[in-house]
């Protein structure tokens, strides 16, 4: 029989706000008290998630991810771990963004010898991104290698933030758990999954220990998907918990409707069309690739489009698409149904898949086309090249599918840069660059306060997690005003 926590009145007077900014690594918990969050990452920002909980019994962290967002974020991923990776019991793995398991090789490297938990498509598709990550440090640290050398600045090679080695060795400690199923990654601590949507795969996590002779819960969202994903089946609420960690990447706001944007890509498609020009795409390899296949065929399908060429042109979305059909208990049901019989659902008339750099490097000279391609934000990967080519075109259109972090080229683009720096070239941008917030794998303020309505009945502390500063402040106000609850939004290096 599941036992059912027991709650005290108001548990944010239990949980004190401990202010630890530095570097420095984490003291051990107290003698005494109950348990600790430290947020690591993804506070007060939406990149480089992570969260190390404590109890008496235990030491585990939930996601281990990289920071995004240019050059200075970037260069954060080398700093040390605030704790001694040895230490650590187990991870928690919310799902397979790069944001959220990126830094599990350096974590293994550097002497984590503890399990990951995941959800069994989180595992299948961790292990594509983590590959192909470690494949981007080798190739980025050997072309930094090579300027260095050539600019006369030392012959030592520059090592990358880890290598495919390294990645092989984190995934061999991914351990695959069903959802709805309670299972213990170390002593004295219980966890289950909960469906959160966002990403094939992606989990919300709740924990459960005993303390002072009573049961006590932690809930951590992850990224919470949309109620109208039509991949994916919605994201489920957790059970009542007395501390609540919850994304609010876009809690100010409401996603426009699915109807309004695909009439909006309907018309962006038809202006290529008339103009003979691409639709270019970035895409996220996981998630954003396949629902923007899978309206695309859609809207050829009804006649609202010509068929046309279309470029899935990253080798990782085309695996991921791949593993769509082997995982069908996280899929919405009528998609389990068509991808049983065929790949109709996540296809074109024209479709093409681009596995070699030859094949990318031909679709410089296409037009007419759409292109998708990685990486969504426009940091790295083979979309650079297309943007390159196709962003100083008249008639071409970039259509933004996904969040665009601060700092990056995508973000740029969004906030209507007209000049912009690409692989070393200055482009004056001629193309149309449109945002289709439609297609967020993240749920809107309202997704996020369905989430957390059958959660209010514990009067939680809810601790905003994995938003910049605006967001949180509209979404902690809006909680307050309809659940009374008081809301934390914790900095990178503080405690609860």
């Amino acid at each position: 029989m599941r036992r059912r926590p027991s709650f005290r009145p108001e548990p944010e007077q239990e949980f004190a706000v401990a202010h630890a900014r530095s570097r420095a690594r984490l003291e051990p918990l107290a003698a005494g008290a109950l348990a600790r969050v430290a947020f690591l990452g993804a506070a007060g920002e939406v990149t480089g998630s992570c969260f190390l909980v404590e109890t008496p019994r235990a030491r585990v962290l939930v996601d281990c991810g990289m920071f995004q967002g240019g050059r200075a974020q970037a260069a954060r991923n080398w700093s040390p771990f605030e704790f001694d990776p040895a230490s650590i019991d187990a991870v928690l793995l919310t799902h397979a963004h790069i944001d959220h398991c990126g830094l599990l090789p350096r974590l293994v490297a550097e002497g984590f010898r503890g399990r990951i938990h995941a959800s069994r498509a989180t595992a299948d598709v961790t292990r594509v991104m983590l590959e192909d990550s470690a494949r981007i440090q080798q190739q980025d640290a050997q072309r930094a290698t090579r300027k260095r050398r050539e600019h006369g600045r030392g012959q030592q090679p520059i090592e990358p933030l880890y290598t495919v080695d390294d990645a092989e060795r984190a995934c061999e400690r991914l351990r695959a758990e069903s959802f709805e199923a309670w299972f213990e990654p170390v002593a004295g601590l219980r966890a289950r999954l909960r469906y959160a949507s966002h990403i094939l795969g992606a989990g919300s996590f709740e924990l459960a220990f005993d303390a002072e002779g009573r049961e006590r819960r932690i809930n951590c969202s992850g990224d919470i998907g949309r109620y109208d994903e039509p991949l994916l089946r919605g994201p489920d609420s957790p059970d009542p918990a007395e501390l609540v960690l919850m994304e609010a990447t876009y809690g100010d706001r409401d996603h426009r409707s699915m109807p309004d944007t695909l009439r909006e890509f309907e018309a962006i498609l038809n202006a290529a069309d008339e103009a003979r020009a691409n639709a270019v795409v970035p895409i996220f390899a996981l998630g954003r690739a396949q629902e923007v296949l899978y309206h695309l065929g859609a809207l050829e399908r009804a006649g609202r489009v010509r068929p046309r060429p279309v470029f899935l042109d990253s080798p990782m979305a085309i695996n991921v698409t791949e593993l769509y059909r082997r995982h069908g208990d996280c899929l919405e049901e009528r998609l389990r149904r068509e991808l049983a019989t065929s790949d109709g659902a996540l296809s074109t008339q024209q479709l093409s898949f681009t596995r070699s750099s030859e094949e990318s490097i031909r679709i410089n000279g296409v037009r007419g086309a759409v292109i998708l391609s990685a990486s969504g934000m426009c940091e790295a990967g083979r979309i650079l090249h297309h943007l390159k080519h196709n962003l100083g075109r008249p008639g071409t259109q970039v259509v933004m599918a996904g969040f665009q972090a601060a700092g990056t080229l995508g973000r740029a683009l969004v906030d209507g840069a007209r000049r912009v720096r690409v692989l070393g070239a200055e482009i004056e941008v001629a193309a149309r660059v449109h945002t289709l917030g439609g297609f967020s794998a993240h749920a809107g303020q309202s997704g996020l306060l369905s989430w957390l309505r059958p959660q209010t009945v514990a009067r939680p502390l809810v601790a905003l997690v994995h938003a910049e500063p605006e967001k949180r402040a509209a979404l902690a106000a809006k909680i307050a005003a309809l659940h009374g609850l008081s809301c934390a939004t914790p900095e990178r290096g503080e405690s609860l």
